[in-house]
């Protein structure tokens, strides 16, 4: 998955789907919440789908779950922003990805990225997961030197469960991640 992992290699929602929006209208109020507007082209990463009917707990999970996974992305593919990961990572997440960024010597990714987001499930009022499968299948990976070091096992599509927490400010931030078998899901 990208978040900790990328360079070592009680409401529930309803099916996904590419053209799915998210019910709540985002926080800024610019209207729902789409695949669409979860993606950024810049970076390289696509949002293909995300799960219909959820309320607006749910769409602000789903919001700081994907701002959460962009930005580990960038770091991934930059190698810049590790400053950045504690706004949207805590415990076992934050502290994985920062030993990460730090052994990386000049090594990067690069995009494109593509994920679904299948479910956004409540556990308690301060705890949610989120599932998505992340399609690496195009992905590549270079040196410090910029030469290719991509091996067939960079490019999977991997499944991956994020346990999201609430905190305080009412954001809600990455604190745990698992990752299925590569290649058991599908974008």
């Amino acid at each position: 998955m990208s978040s900790a992992s990328a360079s070592s290699n009680s409401a529930t929602s309803s099916d996904a789907s590419g053209g799915a929006s998210a019910d709540a209208s985002s926080a800024a109020g610019s209207g729902p919440v789409t695949a669409e507007s979860l993606s950024d082209p810049d970076l390289g990463y696509t949002v293909v789908s995300i799960p219909e009917g959820l309320d607006a707990t749910q769409t602000k999970i789903l919001q700081d779950y994907i701002a959460y996974d962009k930005a580990t992305w960038k770091l991934w593919f930059t190698n810049e922003g590790v400053d950045e990961i504690s706004s949207v990572a805590t415990g076992d997440v934050l502290e994985e990805i920062t030993t990460n960024a730090e052994n990386r010597n000049g090594v990067r990714a690069k995009p494109p990225i593509r994920i679904s987001v299948s479910e956004v499930t409540m556990e308690s009022s301060d705890t949610a997961n989120v599932s998505a499968c992340v399609d690496r299948t195009k992905m590549t990976r270079v040196d410090a030197q910029g030469k290719d070091i991509t091996k067939e096992s960079d490019q999977v599509q991997t499944p991956a469960t994020v346990r999201m927490v609430n905190e305080s400010g009412g954001g809600w931030l990455a604190e745990n991640e698992d990752e299925g078998a590569a290649n058991s899901c599908s974008v």
